[in-house]
């Protein structure tokens, strides 16, 4: 069953790469364009901000038949277009080959550390399904970010397991480049290691002078930057409208009855989630004592729970959840079983199925599975979810190309990571109470512990 989703994988990257050449507007580089443009602008003192200036520079960049407000705009924090001047002084094309490479380079080499940190000897066919799947390939083709933002977090990780908190912290200066995405990485690193009370305030000094300090800067030196804020909310009021393929629960529901406010519930119940699970944190002893590993599932379930509940990723994002699928899937699959890896990929044709039938009963579907999981809340294992994660993954999020579906599915696969980090932290845990008769509750936890270890 791995070998049948690499495979798909692959043939689909390879599909993916002769359909996206040669360029053609907003599709190969499309976002670099923007980034690339705002750079410009900031270099030669303008105010990227400004819709006239961004898109003559767009335009200059890169000719577009039109202009499309919200796909076109730039609105990152000023730092960024003046960070993207280390490589946006070469021509066009050139600047997104080395920007891409570097980002694919980095990715790589990140995914490569953390696999042999979780003890994996090989990990070859799992890098390069990582590095072909769509979601990977989907930034690469935009100049999108991620790969950078997945090699800061991984590096952050493993210094922070290695004590070198003030380079972990100074790791945050990913946070700048998509905030909304990555608030929750300084706060749950800090949460995970606030026990070693040294360490963690040395993490803090080192990413509140990183994030404020950098912040900060591009406001000083861009002109008119405070025209950001105002920018900023007129964007998130249409992103909506022309920016379908999110990749959050608010983006699932966006297509029903009063599908915006119920997304800007989840939207807000995800944020109380991370600050609750931060929280726990600091206070459970359970944390206390346990490896690095067991530490570092705090950060990534964090971050994936956000991922799945904010109302602004693209699934191009989600590449932050691969360490996570890392630790859930062990190496060579050996946390996986085969069975139920075969009924996930069932699962996962069954739900695209029932929505190109019709939207209703693809809904459904979604909420006869949810119901299922919590009836049988006590008996599901990480494994079982683990499967469906890691099938949904590969398959899910390369069917919006197509518009088939109105919808994406792609939070179907963001959510079932979640779930399965979710349980695997509990689990791991609940396994963390020598010589103590474990709840009911923690009971749950240490039979999928077993499972898991089975």
């Amino acid at each position: 069953m791995l070998g049948a989703l690499l495979v798909f994988v692959v043939a689909f990257a390879i599909f993916a790469v002769a359909h996206i050449l040669p360029p053609a507007p907003y599709g190969l580089a499309d976002d670099w364009r923007v980034f690339y443009a705002a750079a410009h602008v900031v270099q030669h003192g303008g105010n990227p901000y400004d819709a006239a200036t961004i898109h003559a520079a767009e335009q200059a960049a890169q000719l577009y038949p039109k202009v499309q407000p919200s796909l076109d705009d730039f609105t990152d924090l000023p730092i960024v277009a003046v960070l993207l001047g280390a490589v946006a002084w070469l021509p066009y094309w050139l600047s997104f080959a080395v920007f891409t490479g570097l980002g694919a380079l980095l990715a790589g080499i990140a995914l490569r550390a953390w696999t042999r940190e979780a003890g994996w000897d090989h990990a070859g066919l799992w890098l390069l399904a990582a590095m072909c799947s769509w979601l990977m390939l989907l930034g690469f083709f935009s100049g999108q970010f991620d790969a950078l933002l997945l090699a800061g977090v991984v590096a952050s990780l493993l210094l922070m397991r290695r004590n070198a908190a003030w380079l972990a912290g100074a790791c945050m200066v990913v946070v700048l480049f998509k905030p909304h995405l990555l608030w929750p990485l300084p706060l749950l690193l800090f949460a995970a290691w606030s026990d070693d009370h040294r360490r963690a305030w040395r993490f803090a000094a080192a990413a509140g002078i990183t994030i404020a300090g950098g912040a900060a800067a591009g406001f000083v030196v861009v002109p008119n930057s405070t025209s950001f804020f105002g920018h900023l909310f007129g964007f998130g009021g249409r992103v909506n409208v022309v920016q379908p393929d999110l990749s959050g629960i608010p983006g699932l529901l966006v297509r029903l009855p009063h599908g915006a406010l119920i997304g800007a519930a989840v939207g807000v119940a995800g944020g109380i989630a991370v600050i609750a699970l931060a929280w726990l944190a600091t206070r459970d002893a359970r944390l206390r004592g346990t490896s690095g590993e067991s530490r570092a599932l705090v950060p990534l379930v964090g971050l994936a729970v956000w991922l799945a509940c904010t109302p602004y990723a693209h699934p191009n994002d989600d590449v932050l959840l691969y360490p996570l699928v890392v630790m859930l899937v062990g190496e060579r699959g050996a946390l996986l079983d085969g069975h139920r890896l075969q009924l996930a990929l069932l699962a996962a044709l069954a739900a695209l199925a029932a929505f190109l039938s019709t939207p209703a009963l693809g809904y459904a579907l979604l909420v006869l599975g949810a119901g299922l999981l919590i009836a049988l809340r006590g008996r599901v294992q990480v494994s079982t979810i683990a499967g469906l994660a890691l099938a949904a993954l590969a398959v899910l999020p390369a069917i919006w190309p197509f518009h088939v579906l109105n919808v994406s599915l792609t939070p179907v696969a963001v959510s079932l990571t979640a779930l399965a980090g979710w349980l695997q932290l509990r689990a791991r845990l609940a396994a963390a109470l020598p010589g103590r008769q474990a709840s009911s509750g923690h009971l749950t936890a240490t039979r999928v512990v077993h499972s898991v270890s089975s």
